[in-house]
């Protein structure tokens, strides 16, 4: 299986939405790699990853009540 990278438009709005993020994605050990472009007027999440989807991620996003969605 080959890595993936996803991204999605985002509702992060505080540096406490980021910590929330990563110990939510630490339970997931397909995702290698992620970050928020916070100069980006749409808060773009980048993952790394490999044998997740992007409706995975936006429904495990919208427990913690982030809203995603991916960018084509």
């Amino acid at each position: 299986m080959q890595d993936s990278i996803l991204i999605f438009r985002t509702s992060i709005t505080r540096e406490q939405d980021i910590k929330r993020i990563g110990t939510l994605f630490k339970q997931y050990p397909q995702i290698h790699k992620w970050n928020v472009d916070f100069e980006d007027w749409e808060k773009v999440l980048r993952i790394e990853c490999r044998g997740i989807t992007p409706a995975d991620v936006a429904n495990a996003l919208k427990i913690i009540n982030i809203h995603a969605t991916e960018l084509e």
